[in-house]
């Protein structure tokens, strides 16, 4: 987890699977007891992800809104885009662009 100004970024790392979830979901909450107003969901390193995967990052963001934090994400690719484009999860986070000095 990086702060950057008003931002966190959570790494959600190699996985986000039922296996892992709970690591996923600490990650994610950990971040919504801050002060900050936005959490960027890092999936740039995330070459899976499954129907439990996408479910605790439904469930914190559902979370962060009632509590009036935005999310978005950046760095999905391939089949972790695909199946956020499936369940719709790509029209609720922005996508950010990645900078080459990231």
């Amino acid at each position: 987890m990086n702060a950057v100004n008003r931002k966190i970024v959570v790494d959600i790392g190699p996985e986000c699977l039922a296996v892992n979830s709970d690591t996923i979901r600490n990650k994610i909450l950990t971040s919504l007891v801050t002060q900050k107003i936005e959490i960027c969901l890092d999936f740039v390193n995330t070459r899976h992800i499954d129907a439990a995967g996408i479910g605790v990052i439904a469930a914190m963001l559902f979370e962060g809104r009632r509590r009036g934090i935005t999310f978005s994400m950046r760095g999905a690719t391939g089949s972790v885009l695909d199946m956020l484009i499936i369940t719709g999860m790509n029209r609720v986070l922005t996508d950010e662009i990645i900078s080459e000095q990231s």
